[in-house]
């Protein structure tokens, strides 16, 4: 459980409260970030990365090959002059690598590791305070809606576990020595130890919901749809990317039939227009089960938050075939009454600021729109 933490709404503000701590660091910075850009901001953080380093900190950066194409070989080489350790996850293959498979197994396996992302955004200083949320580095979300906290305490220690174990499991030689290959298991068994259990409730026992192991990935998915179908009075949902496997579908539906109160603050301008557009083929069928559908206008919603009830979580995961089946996440829960408080008010200012969906509105889309859904919309178990 977290001894104390900070809810933080403001990209800007959110980076540099983990600036800050890394200024302050005295022993070791790890950070994860699916997208880590060489722009203004980018270039900040690296530059209090090697500052760190520089005063003897152990500093390590792990990125995903998607989403930080910048981290190439000779980049990573010069942050380790600079004694940064960086190492990319599930690297993308080259052309020769391509053309020198020789196997379906080979070729199934390649395609298994492109599938899979790593599309985390975590901060730990010191093994004692961490920053946690949508907030990838990158100018653009600067500008976008996003929700991040800052947490300290015992909970702390799961987020280390399961970066040791995706640092040991990353990198470009995709080996592992022996050292790395006992911190994979020891991670992995603490990790294990920390699943909740069959009651749907203990998932509040949880400070850290993480999917490194697929034990956790089933248990975090099933515990999610228990707590939405007991749901008794809220099911607010925010989330940038809204494609809803049939169990997410059929919890919502059944959270209506109870008379919970079910919104979903969804984008309306996206990054990737075409995941609304197959979201938007969802929009009907929990319109007619009472289900309140919002779109933000202001700016690119990119936040992931959760109120079921009194249980509250900031994170990476969206309700999405990605993030329940294919990248690693990371979300914590909230147990301050004040931090739910901040939340649930944001929550209704954002819908403030949104356009409820309609069957009017819905029946106007273009056929662009339309078309794309219905084309995309096969492949979302991919999106």
């Amino acid at each position: 459980m977290w001894v104390s933490e900070k809810v933080c709404l403001d990209t800007q503000a959110y980076f540099e409260l983990a600036v800050e701590a890394i200024k302050n660091a005295r022993e070791s910075v790890s950070l994860e970030m699916y997208i880590f850009r060489r722009d203004n901001l980018g270039n900040r953080m690296l530059e209090v990365l090697r500052d760190a380093a520089a005063r003897g900190v152990d500093v390590r950066v792990l990125v995903d090959s998607v989403g930080s194409p910048g981290f190439s070989r000779d980049f990573i080489a010069t942050l380790k002059q600079q004694k940064i350790s960086a190492r990319v996850f599930h690297p993308t293959p080259r052309i020769l690598d391509m053309v020198a498979l020789h196997s379906l197994q080979r070729f199934r396996r390649l395609f298994v590791n492109i599938n899979k992302r790593n599309h985390r955004k975590l901060i730990v200083v010191d093994k004692t305070v961490a920053f946690v949320g949508s907030c990838n580095l990158a100018d653009m979300h600067r500008y976008w809606r996003e929700t991040a906290v800052r947490v300290k305490g015992r909970g702390v220690r799961d987020l280390c576990q399961s970066f040791e174990l995706t640092w040991a499991r990353s990198g470009y030689a995709n080996k592992l020595s022996a050292r790395q290959l006992q911190a994979r298991l020891r991670a992995r068994r603490a990790l294990s130890l920390r699943r909740a259990g069959s009651n749907p409730s203990a998932a509040a026992s949880l400070a850290v919901r993480t999917n490194i192991t697929r034990p956790l990935r089933v248990a975090h998915n099933s515990e999610l749809v228990s707590a939405i179908e007991k749901a008794t009075r809220r099911v607010w949902i925010t989330t940038a990317y809204f494609v809803p496997s049939p169990v997410i579908v059929a919890a919502l539906l059944k959270a209506t039939r109870n008379g919970c109160d079910v919104k979903l603050l969804l984008p309306g301008k996206s990054d990737i227009n075409v995941v609304s557009y197959v979201s938007r083929m969802f929009y009907r069928q929990l319109m007619r089960a009472d289900v309140q559908i919002y779109e933000y206008q202001p700016a690119v919603l990119h936040a992931k938050t959760l109120l079921i009830d009194d249980w509250v979580s900031v994170g990476t995961t969206n309700l999405n075939h990605r993030s329940f089946y294919h990248d690693l996440e990371v979300d914590v829960v909230l147990y301050d009454a004040q931090s739910r408080a901040i939340l649930a008010e944001r929550f209704q200012q954002d819908l403030s600021l949104s356009t409820r969906v309609t069957a009017d509105n819905l029946h106007r889309r273009s056929w662009i729109e339309k078309l794309g859904g219905l084309l995309v919309y096969p492949f979302r178990r991919f999106i």
